[in-house]
């Protein structure tokens, strides 16, 4: 009978006590009253705890919960003891509303006198109520003072539920007398307040729910807005629907960006700093996206800009971002540019713009070099700061190009022409015309040669290219000359 008997449950529990009841209030009356129809003596609260895995407290109190609406009598408390009374019993008597619980009675009373006619309060109302004295350890009086704020603040049809997390929070500042309460209740009112100030703002002329005043003591105490401050912020919200959820965002937002810039809002005056800075941000972060050729840039984007800023000066991020849609490249680009300018020390745009259009026309000089010479390689920073060498030297394209034309069969081309205009230098070349001269000086016509040959002619003779004769001036090929003469 215990595993597969049956336990009468009267429909009037269903219908009149069920709904108002906790849900595990429910599940220990239904197995406290499960037990009841097979009793034995070792039964205990301990045993219900264990079976229906809640604690020993939670048990105690959803017994005394269902004391108090007279469904169970406790005759005995040594050991407890309780016995169910069928709700139909009480109908029957006429003294379904009656309570056996003294105290309760009274705090009832107190509860009905403060509603008067103007709502009409449950059986199950009061009983939740009564619930906070008895799991809260609030004083009657106190809770008495919670029930009248709510109807002050909330309205005379308040939900018990939300005056319920008032409750709590009293219990969990300690708010036990009744200069406590007051304490709390002012500072409750001004929350209550706040919140219809920025429904008001927001266009909403209603009564604030417990969610909406959650987030706005958030708000006030944990972020630490002034009120005028967060009115302030309510501007921000005609940009979508004008939500405590939406402006919860823009706030958060706003508390977020003024942190990474090591600022602090608090007050209306640091509110309209910050937002006329958070504009004058996103119009930057438009600027670096159209200057990328982003044309939908992505909410990562503002985070990339900013974190370039911070080493280095805007006008210079906006000038990479232009080199790096000019070169086809995306943002991770923009950051090696960058490098490139702190390394030369290039700090603003005026100078890193003259040193883009130097490499350029050093870079375009080059090209028509190394084309000269056959070098078939794109110039590098080496290959400029050879050429900007060159030029300090005095020689100009012309020249440099025919010290090319001298370096085609040479395996590194760009170090030979350094030593070609090298060597020119120190020999006073400067025109093309000298130049011309040195390879005639070098030649030996056949005309002048004699018949008769001296010892000293009687060596191996190599035969020399235009560019090894024109070479000649290099103090290599002097030595090699003087070597192969012994």
């Amino acid at each position: 009978m215990i595993k597969f008997g049956i336990t009468p449950l009267d429909n009037i529990f269903i219908l009149d006590y069920l709904p108002a009841a906790k849900g595990d209030y429910v599940k220990v009356y239904l197995y406290a009253l499960h037990l009841s129809a097979r009793p034995r003596e070792d039964m205990s609260i301990a045993e219900i705890a264990h079976s229906l895995s809640l604690s020993e407290s939670e048990v105690d109190s959803a017994l005394r919960y269902w004391e108090r609406r007279r469904l169970i009598v406790r005759p005995g408390d040594n050991p407890p003891a309780y016995r169910f009374v069928s709700p139909a019993q009480l109908y029957a008597g006429g003294n379904e509303n009656l309570e056996a619980d003294g105290p309760f009675v009274a705090f009832s009373e107190d509860v009905y006198a403060i509603f008067g006619d103007r709502r009409k309060i449950t059986p199950a109302e009061i009983s939740r109520a009564y619930e906070w004295v008895q799991d809260l350890h609030l004083p009657q009086e106190t809770v008495l003072m919670l029930l009248a704020h709510s109807i002050a603040t909330r309205g005379i049809q308040f939900s018990f539920k939300a005056a319920e997390a008032d409750a709590v929070r009293m219990c969990e500042a300690g708010a036990l007398t009744a200069e406590d309460a007051e304490s709390f209740f002012a500072h409750t009112r001004k929350v209550h307040e706040g919140t219809r100030a920025v429904l008001r703002r927001l266009g909403k002329r209603r009564q604030p729910s417990q969610d909406e005043m959650d987030l706005y003591r958030k708000w006030t105490e944990e972020w630490q807005f002034a009120p005028d401050a967060i009115l302030e912020a309510c501007s921000e919200t005609t940009k979508g629907e004008p939500t405590m959820a939406y402006l919860d965002g823009i706030l958060n937002g706003i508390r977020t960006r003024a942190a990474n810039a090591g600022d602090k809002v608090q007050s209306a005056d640091d509110m309209r700093r910050r937002m006329t800075a958070d504009k004058g941000d996103m119009d930057a972060v438009r600027q670096f996206a159209y200057a990328l050729g982003v044309k939908n840039p992505p909410a990562t984007l503002q985070v990339i800009y900013q974190r370039l800023c911070r080493d280095h000066a805007p006008e210079l991020v906006l000038l990479a971002a232009e080199q790096s849609k000019n070169a086809q490249r995306g943002v991770d680009a923009v950051e090696q540019y960058l490098e490139i300018y702190r390394k030369n020390n290039l700090t603003t745009r005026r100078e890193a713009e003259a040193y883009i259009a130097s490499v350029r026309e050093a870079n375009k000089a080059l090209y028509r070099i190394f084309e000269a010479c056959g070098h078939a390689a794109a110039p590098t920073a080496a290959d400029r700061a050879l050429y900007k060498k060159w030029q300090g030297m005095g020689y100009n394209e012309e020249m440099i190009l025919l010290a090319a034309a001298q370096a085609q069969s040479a395996e590194n081309k760009p170090p030979y022409i350094d030593k070609v205009l090298q060597a020119w230098h120190e020999a006073g070349v400067t025109e093309p015309a000298q130049v011309s001269a040195r390879k005639a000086a070098h030649k030996t016509p056949a005309a002048q040669r004699t018949g008769k040959q001296v010892g000293a002619q009687q060596y191996t003779q190599r035969e020399y290219t235009e560019t090894q004769l024109d070479s000649a001036l290099t103090d290599d090929i002097l030595k090699e000359a003087k070597g192969s003469n012994g």
